[in-house]
């Protein structure tokens, strides 16, 4: 008796179904793995983006601005303050500090946070250097950040380090 075979056996099935499941399993790690990359680079790009705009919006009002009041050296005999004042031209005394992981910028007009919800401060400290009047030195400020993202599974942490000089010449 001659049977026509017009389909797959029970073990051809399993075997191609077995293959397909591999095949599956390799390509979802795969798609998890790169979506956990994309999760990690996006919160980095975020915590750079802010901690970019804080140090620069920063920078640029301490160019042209004087310290005050005018302090010792923070930087030598104390650790580093945690709060900074300055003298603008247009916008008077500007205060910067840090609470509850915010960095927060305040003069007479108003109180403003910089930084989005999306990072959290760590470390917010500055040290100042050659502040006083006629010491001999220019006026330096050293600011130190630390700070991580909220959002996501993964939390980045980026740790800066900058030294701003203001134009004014007070000495």
């Amino acid at each position: 008796m001659i049977y026509s075979s017009k389909g797959f056996t029970l073990v051809e099935v399993l075997v191609s179904i077995f293959i397909f499941s591999i095949i599956m399993l390799a390509v979802g790690s795969s798609f998890v793995s790169a979506l956990n990359v994309q999760r990690h680079a996006f919160n980095v790009q975020q915590v750079q983006e802010n901690a970019s705009y804080v140090i620069d919006t920063i920078l640029k009002e301490v160019r042209v601005s004087e310290i005050l009041p005018p302090v010792p050296d923070s930087c030598v005999d104390t650790p580093a303050v945690g709060d900074l004042t300055v003298g603008h031209p247009d916008f008077g005394p500007i205060h910067y500090y840090m609470t509850g992981g915010n960095i927060i910028r305040e003069n007479s007009d108003e109180s403003l946070q910089l930084n989005s919800n999306a990072i959290e401060f760590t470390n917010f400290k500055f040290c100042i250097s050659g502040s006083e009047l006629r010491d001999g030195q220019q006026s330096r400020i050293t600011m130190y950040a630390s700070m991580r993202s909220t959002k996501g599974g993964q939390q980045e942490i980026i740790d800066i380090q900058t030294t701003i000089s203001p134009r004014l010449l007070n000495n």
